[in-house]
């Protein structure tokens, strides 16, 4: 199945990737979403200088009180970075905190990629000095 649509980028982590021949690693298609929903989601917003609503404003969430009504305004808020990407079906995206505590926020969430394919699926973190993300 051809998924080109679903976007062609360099290859991101923690460290930089290189081919033999010196040039950089690219991720096309599913992986390619699944690295770019990865990097929004772990972005605090207003870290890109040009961009500054992109990204998830989780310190809002980090410093506040924890309960129903913060819950379900940090779930709300990553189902809508989600389906802000085109590659994303409409309505497709769930997100649900499985623990909050004073020092860290866990999150899962899915979402339905338009190729058609299977979900992704992801887990965040996100601490005072650490934001974590794993797609599959």
């Amino acid at each position: 199945m051809d998924t080109g649509y679903l976007g062609k980028d360099m290859a991101f982590s923690t460290q930089f990737q290189t081919l033999a021949t010196g040039d950089t690693a690219i991720v096309s298609g599913r992986n390619c979403l699944a690295q770019d929903l990865r990097h929004a989601l772990t972005t605090p917003k207003g870290d890109l200088w040009y961009e500054p609503t992109y990204g998830v404003d989780i310190y809002k969430y980090l410093k506040n009180e924890i309960n129903e009504v913060n819950r379900l305004s940090l779930e709300l808020e990553i189902v809508l970075t989600i389906e802000a990407d085109p590659r994303v079906v409409a309505n497709s995206a769930i997100a649900k905190v499985v623990e909050w505590d004073l020092h860290s926020v866990k999150v899962k969430a899915s979402c339905q990629p338009i190729d058609g394919s299977n979900r992704l699926n992801m887990v965040l973190g996100y601490s005072p000095n650490a934001f974590e993300g794993e797609v599959s």
